[in-house]
């Protein structure tokens, strides 16, 4: 597994590189979206099989969720300008805060953020999924109802793929932040971030963005990664088999302690 994980991290690049990678990204993402309006029928086959699923398992609760939210004006303001706004700012700035401040633990977590959105990609070109506010009947798309300044018109709006529900990089990314706080934060109060996670996982069935299923596919397809690039949570530490402890001996953060694959980090 170490030998893995050495594999998938790769080390700590100039910052020119890492910005050129996210703009190499967003290009695939943007091929995807233009694809993505000739999926239509196929998405609505795959909403169904969805809504299937989890009805026979028990878990399908999202016009409930929709529901309440609806009914409460004030929870429907904010919880489209967190869906419209947190997602596109906290995971940026966690990643380049890492950068800076964290750069032994840089490499293994932003190789988990890259490969689970690569994942998460390839998942939305080969199968497309309508979300909720286009399938359920009685669903109300509740940050329509309410549009944030920024994620209307030209804003943020337009970076959207309406037919990738599966999986939800809104949990997935607000699930790589928590762990990135547990994974470099001393402070006696950092589990409380795992309830970013859980609050993004209730904004996006509520808004009727994305299905429960969704979110752990979100949860899934970032987790596999973290742990594939050596990092392990347990309640009182991370463990990064591909990153050197920042009191290692002769360890010098961005430099060989990146790729290394050396023990315990203490958090």
């Amino acid at each position: 597994m170490e030998v893995l994980a050495a594999r998938l991290s790769w080390r700590r690049l100039s910052w020119s590189v890492e910005v050129l990678s996210i703009l190499v990204g967003y290009v695939a993402y943007a091929v995807i979206r233009v694809l993505a309006p000739h999926r239509v029928v196929v998405s609505y086959e795959h909403a169904y099989q969805i809504v299937g699923f989890e009805q026979a398992f028990g878990l399908f609760h999202e016009l409930g969720f929709n529901g309440f939210l609806s009914e409460h004006p004030d929870l429907e303001i904010a919880s489209a300008y967190y869906y419209a706004t947190l997602h596109f700012i906290v995971t940026p700035l966690l990643l380049v805060w890492v950068w800076k401040r964290r750069t032994w633990l840089y490499a293994p977590l932003r190789s988990a953020l890259v490969i689970a959105t690569g994942g998460a990609l390839v998942v939305y070109a080969t199968w497309p999924l309508a979300p909720p506010r286009f399938v359920l009947p009685g669903a109300v798309d509740t940050v329509l109802d309410h549009p944030v300044l920024w994620a209307s018109g030209h804003g943020v709006e337009s970076f959207i793929n309406d037919l990738a529900a599966m999986p939800s990089l809104h949990v997935g990314w607000a699930l790589w932040c928590a762990v990135a706080v547990v994974a470099t934060s001393h402070s006696a109060w950092r589990h409380l971030i795992w309830l970013y996670p859980l609050a993004t996982t209730v904004v996006v069935v509520a808004t009727a963005n994305h299905y429960l299923l969704d979110a752990f596919g979100g949860a899934a397809v970032v987790g596999v990664p973290l742990y594939l690039c050596g990092l392990r949570l347990s309640p009182s530490r991370v463990l990064a088999s591909g990153a050197v402890s920042r009191s290692a001996p002769g360890a010098l953060p961005g430099t060989a302690g990146d790729s290394g694959m050396i023990g315990a980090m203490r958090t």
